[in-house]
């Protein structure tokens, strides 16, 4: 077996938003990676026993209610704890919005988005990876219903009309994602399963978004996968 070259902690939130296509680079590119659930097992070891990447995925809940789950500090101060070291990382969603709390930036309630559409890059986001995104028709996935203030020294990458925040670069160390170009199509349906509630709460008809995958999802996927690779290999991973 091959020696990894490089490590990488995944914090993971629910079981069906793992990070799917981010993952199967991170591996390819020689990283072993090790997957860290919120809330159940210590993530002191982030700081401990820093690796050289951290991803921090998405999930339901938002950065707001700690109170409700008294973790979410703990998994704050780890991301401030690398974010002030200089140290890569990467957040999807709920990572984005957890990795701007860390920043001093406000997270809070925002409008809602759910399923395939296309984000507007700025001038700074069609020079970084996101580029990358293009031959997709900058299509993404969205969902979300939180959003943040961008964090002070954050150059923006791209926006939506509704949520102008949508992906954020801090220096050449940090990249956050509001959106989710982690999603591998084919386990979309987890996705379906996992927020049913949410989606009958929004009046979200599942088959829509799931024939809108058949159309586009292979494509996006595609164009996740080089947007990661892209970035890793200007980070140096």
């Amino acid at each position: 077996m091959t020696q990894a070259r490089f490590t990488t902690h995944v914090i993971q939130h629910v079981a069906f938003e793992d990070a799917g296509v981010l993952g199967d680079v991170l591996r390819e590119r020689g990283h072993a990676l090790q997957v860290l659930r919120a809330g159940i097992d210590d993530l002191s070891v982030v700081a401990t026993h820093p690796a050289d990447l951290l991803v921090v995925l998405g999930g339901p809940i938002g950065v707001y209610e700690n109170e409700a789950y008294p973790w979410l500090d703990a998994e704050v101060d780890v991301i401030r704890a690398r974010l002030e070291a200089g140290r890569p990382v990467i957040g999807v969603c709920l990572g984005a919005q957890l990795i701007a709390r860390a920043s001093g930036a406000r997270v809070y309630p925002g409008t809602r988005e759910i399923g395939w559409a296309p984000v507007q890059p700025t001038a700074a986001g069609r020079e970084s990876a996101l580029a990358e995104l293009e031959s997709a028709g900058w299509n993404v996935l969205h969902w979300h219903g939180d959003t943040f203030d961008l964090p002070a020294g954050a150059q923006l990458l791209a926006s939506t009309a509704a949520v102008p925040h949508q992906a954020y670069a801090i220096g050449r160390h940090a990249l956050a994602l509001q959106f989710h170009p982690e999603v591998r199509p084919a386990e979309l349906e987890g996705w379906l399963i996992g927020h049913t509630v949410e989606l009958g709460k929004a009046g979200i008809d599942p088959r829509a978004i799931r024939a809108r995958t058949v159309e586009i999802g292979a494509g996006v996927a595609a164009a996740g996968r080089r947007m990661f690779a892209r970035w890793l290999e200007e980070a140096g991973l």
